[in-house]
């Protein structure tokens, strides 16, 4: 990858992304014994999610299309948990 070729926000989302990826390896690091997965995807789930929320409303807010307001294809079902 040609980092010199990123546009502006390009460059952001790299850089939230490097951020993110720092705090989910720090949150490995300082887990306590026996709970390094829970505190490594609470930091994925804070984090992470964070940088792909921005990524989505940078990726709408530069095509005019993503902004129209219409019926939704088809409905949504919830997550499980």
């Amino acid at each position: 990858m040609d980092w010199d070729s990123l546009s502006g926000d390009e460059r952001l989302i790299a850089e939230q992304a490097i951020t993110a990826y720092r705090a989910v390896r720090q949150a490995a690091r300082a887990a306590p014994h026996g709970q390094g997965m829970a505190c490594i995807e609470q930091a994925v789930h804070k984090d992470g999610m964070d940088v792909l929320r921005r990524m989505v409303q940078l990726s709408a807010s530069e095509h005019a299309e993503a902004q129209k307001r219409g019926p939704a294809a088809g409905r949504a079902r919830a997550a499980r948990s």
